[in-house]
């Protein structure tokens, strides 16, 4: 079997953004160019595509063609390809607008600072527009804090309501700029447009589900800081709810909060965890929570696998689908007339691979994993989840629920963990996003996507997930030392 070399090791690290080709930005173009590459590119579609729906994502196809024929201006493309694009029903893919010339777009900057955010928000409250509106305030989610304030007057586009970085973690997001936009659709619904770390946008539906709680749909949930609502929870814990942290509840029961698998460093919540491995190693169960995690870097997660696990689990092999577009991504650089003759070799082998799913491993279906320790082997794990879930917070699920100290409470992940390894692909106005790479040799007869991974405990979103989890473990620990097997 060929071995994997420095040159092959390429195609899992690293990602690019290649163009295509230039165009005149018309949405036809668009549309056409889009579905050449997610028709040959995305490593997900023959497994989308098949005998059985075929006819249905022609049809599909059919009907977008034409809407985007359609179009006429090129800012409102991207909802026709976005429509499109959801037939494969992977939150992996993406579509996203660029600036035509290809220069940089700038982000909006609102000067404003925490006091002053609550100094003019409390005059604005006293006018009769806003004097109920429960939008208003100070919102937190990991890294961020945001004032969420009526669309500026000096503003030089229409949105309701605007919100604007108070306090950010992430050096890239500084006080004022503006992280998101609302509209008001009716009541409690929103139309957001939400801005990422490129400063490339994204639309959400958004839903104002209580006076202390903002959502997302499908992305993540802001909860408010600021002025406090009666009878919510005080801001402190809902920071806590937001931030990486360790705590002790009810006294006996550790309780580690991964909000995502970004923000910290494996050393970070390796130190943490030993600093606090005593309290971990005798308590009778343990609370692991990733509701809301939003993925990252499965390495952050790896020091709390020892607390974790009851024995080595199987991690599938992975696949990388070398289409000739990704090819030309992955090895983009690589110049063959400059290479000695070995890499030279080793170019000339991937590239005979063209159109084929590369195995990591051909001969086995997973490769096993086992922390170097296991602590507390009688011991319990409690993890939350629930439907936002997401990438590297599903691949944490799916190894802890392979231990028998685990047992899963919440609702359904997200569902997006087939396909991995996200390239981008310029067309001009729009860049396109998609994996390259598949999870598993049997993702089309065992997926996770789109419906993610049971809860073994399902908990109903609007229910204390913590109180309850708590009880039912010691319920269940109760029983266990009472059991005539045990």
């Amino acid at each position: 079997m060929k071995t994997t070399s420095t040159l092959l090791c390429l195609l899992i690290a690293i990602t690019f953004a290649v163009p295509v080709q230039a165009q005149d930005c018309k949405c036809a173009d668009a549309f056409e160019q889009s579905v050449q590459v997610y028709e040959n590119d995305y490593a997900l579609f023959h497994i989308k595509v098949t005998d059985q729906n075929r006819e249905l994502y022609l049809a599909n196809k059919a009907v977008y063609r034409d809407k985007a024929k359609a179009v006429t201006a090129i800012e409102d493309c991207l909802p026709v390809l976005k429509q499109w694009l959801a037939f494969f029903r992977d939150g992996h893919n993406n579509i996203k607008f660029t600036v035509a010339n290809g220069s940089q777009q700038l982000r909006e900057h609102i000067k404003v600072d925490r006091a002053t955010f609550i100094t003019d928000l409390k005059k604005i409250q006293k006018k009769k527009a806003y004097r109920a509106n429960d939008l208003l305030g100070i919102w937190k989610y990991g890294a961020y804090e945001v004032g969420i304030m009526p669309d500026p007057k000096s503003s030089d586009h229409k949105r309701d309501f605007v919100g604007v970085v108070l306090e950010s973690n992430n050096a890239i997001w500084k006080t004022g700029d503006v992280r998101f936009e609302l509209n008001q659709v009716y009541g409690n619904d929103y139309e957001a447009v939400y801005y990422m770390d490129d400063n490339s946008s994204r639309q959400f539906k958004t839903k104002l589900q209580s006076p202390e709680k903002l959502e997302f749909v499908s992305y993540n949930t802001w909860h408010k800081v600021w002025p406090a609502a009666k009878g919510t929870k005080p801001p402190e814990e809902i920071a806590r709810y937001s931030d990486f942290h360790f705590r002790m509840l009810e006294g006996d029961v550790p309780y580690i909060r991964f909000p995502n698998f970004y923000e910290k460093q494996p050393a970070f919540v390796d130190s943490l965890l030993k600093a606090h491995h005593q309290e971990l190693i005798k308590a009778e169960f343990i609370i692991i929570d990733v509701r809301d995690n939003n993925g990252g870097n499965d390495a952050v997660y790896l020091p709390v696998l020892p607390y974790v696990l009851s024995g080595p689990v199987q991690i599938p092999n992975i696949g990388t689908w070398l289409s000739e577009g990704n090819l030309k991504s992955l090895l983009a650089g690589k110049d063959p007339e400059k290479m000695d003759e070995a890499d030279k070799a080793e170019y000339d082998y991937v590239m005979s691979l063209k159109n084929t799913m590369f195995w990591y491993n051909q001969e086995k279906y997973a490769r096993t994993y086992k922390p170097d320790t296991l602590y507390a082997p009688k011991q319990k794990v409690a993890v939350l989840i629930n439907a936002k879930t997401i990438s590297s917070g599903e691949t944490f699920v799916y190894r802890a629920r392979q231990s028998d100290k685990v047992i899963l409470y919440g609702q359904n992940t997200a569902g997006i963990v087939d396909g991995f390894m996200v390239l981008t692909k310029s067309i001009g106005c729009f860049d396109l996003r998609y994996p390259s790479t598949l999870r598993a040799r049997d993702v089309a007869e065992n997926p996770i996507d789109p419906y993610g991974m049971a809860p073994d405990v399902y908990v109903s979103p609007d229910a204390d997930i913590l109180e309850l989890s708590i009880q039912h473990m010691r319920h269940l620990l109760k029983a266990g030392k009472t059991h005539p097997s045990n």
